[in-house]
């Protein structure tokens, strides 16, 4: 029998590893989308508040869909990799879309944060759905 905890925390790691990869590979089109020169960064250290919020922001997301992914039944793998899609596309991809638009942000950021988001969420439930 599964344990919901480890399932929710293991999801929220691995979407949390996923996006310190994903920003990592991306970095320098992240910071010049950002208006920002990747020269001026390379040698400042990582901001731990964001870092643990976004942890605890990936565990929040996790559980949320371990509940709507166990309440809809989709426990399959295939199954619950094209629902994080759908969820990731359908809510997280169009908010930031929009968010962008308004705060004048480059279509860049648009891009490699909505990537973030709803690859993120793919794999969260993936990863829910091989534990539970």
């Amino acid at each position: 029998m599964h344990n919901p905890i480890i399932t929710i925390l293991a999801a929220g790691l691995a979407g949390w590893i996923f996006g310190a990869v994903w920003y990592g590979v991306l970095s320098k089109p992240y910071q010049r989308a950002l208006g920002l020169r990747p020269e001026d960064c390379k040698d400042k250290k990582m901001p731990m508040v964001p870092m643990v919020a976004a942890f605890l922001a990936a565990c929040v997301m996790s559980a949320v869909l371990y509940q709507l992914l166990t309440n809809l039944g989709v426990m399959g793998v295939g199954h619950s990799a094209i629902a994080g899609l759908t969820i990731g596309l359908g809510f997280l991809a169009t908010s930031t879309l929009v968010n962008n638009l308004f705060q004048q942000k480059p279509m860049a950021l648009t891009v490699i944060d909505g990537g973030h988001w709803v690859l993120g969420v793919v794999v969260e439930s993936v990863v829910i759905a091989l534990l539970a």
